[in-house]
């Protein structure tokens, strides 16, 4: 019931990575203060470890129909919901790397794959033939690279107001296609980037909370995924001996199947779940880091 994810390598992207972790000296990046260009910093992570998931599906997770749709991480993460939950329930994975949500014209430099225009169509679909009973939608990622769209010569990225707002009408429309018939829609923020990635996620980070802010009455959630990899001190290449990553940068096996077991029981575990800030449905809070992010 899942769909391949498209393997994607992206030159250059994982070499800035190496120096993500304890005592990276990322704490300036926390406090609200804006930065050059305006975007508030990140907020606070906690005093760590980072959680990395949950160990434990919740009992209430059988039976149910999840959709996992947007890029590289949403394969991955479908990938880990399969391993801990397939026995039980129907994991769809419609993840895909290398695809964002933009539409553009050119990403990078390159004109997009075709499979990643095709997404307003397959999502359509995918809810009607599969009526799932929520749906993470995971992007954020690839739609940290540069584009061009609408006729602009030029590409632009996140932290230029018309990227943000063609991000924010795509994403709009995901959520119109994915809410239709009352299905919870759960989103997810990034890891906050050191180098020239730093001031994106941070930027992507503060459009995906007033995204889910602006949409929260259409059953839209924020999960805080960048809180559960990192805490103030910086973020961890290990943790219990496990690899937090593999070679690409993407979640590791051990990885990817704890934060699916947490963003499952956060759709279905029989319980309150705090809510963290600005619309946020993790119960433990905030973004993250590490290099160029994979996509």
């Amino acid at each position: 019931m899942s769909r391949a994810v498209i393997a994607v390598t992206v030159v250059g992207m994982l070499t800035s990575t190496a120096g993500c972790g304890k005592g990276s000296g990322l704490s300036r990046l926390f406090g609200g203060a804006p930065d050059s260009k305006g975007f508030p910093s990140s907020e606070p992570l906690g005093s760590g470890p980072p959680p990395v998931g949950a160990a434990s599906l919740d009992p209430a997770v059988q039976g149910k129909t999840v959709l996992v749709v947007g890029d590289s991480w949403a394969g991955r993460l479908a990938e880990g919901m399969n391993a801990v939950a397939s026995d039980r329930n129907r994991i769809v994975n419609g993840g895909m790397g290398g695809c964002g949500i933009m539409l553009p014209s050119t990403q990078s430099g390159k004109p997009p794959l075709a499979a990643c225009l095709r997404w307003p169509t397959q999502w359509r679909l995918d809810m009607n033939v599969f009526k799932p009973d929520a749906v993470l939608l995971r992007t954020g990622n690839w739609d940290l690279e540069p584009a061009a769209f609408d006729g602009i010569a030029t590409e632009v990225d996140i932290t230029d107001k018309r990227f943000r707002k063609r991000f924010e009408t795509q994403t709009a429309r995901a959520i119109d296609i994915l809410t239709a018939h009352g299905t919870p829609v759960y989103l997810t923020n990034v890891r906050i980037a050191e180098g020239e990635y730093q001031e994106k996620s941070i930027a992507m980070n503060n459009v995906m909370r007033a995204i889910a802010v602006r949409n929260k009455g259409k059953g839209v959630h924020l999960l805080n995924l960048a809180r559960q990899l990192c805490d103030d001190s910086g973020c961890p290449q290990e943790k219990d001996g496990h690899r937090m990553y593999d070679e690409t940068q993407h979640p590791s096996k051990w990885s990817r199947e704890r934060l699916a077991t947490w963003v499952l029981n956060a759709m279905f575990a029989r319980r309150s779940v705090p809510s963290a800030p600005a619309g946020s449905a993790d119960p433990a809070g905030n973004p993250a880091r590490s290099g160029a992010p994979a996509r």
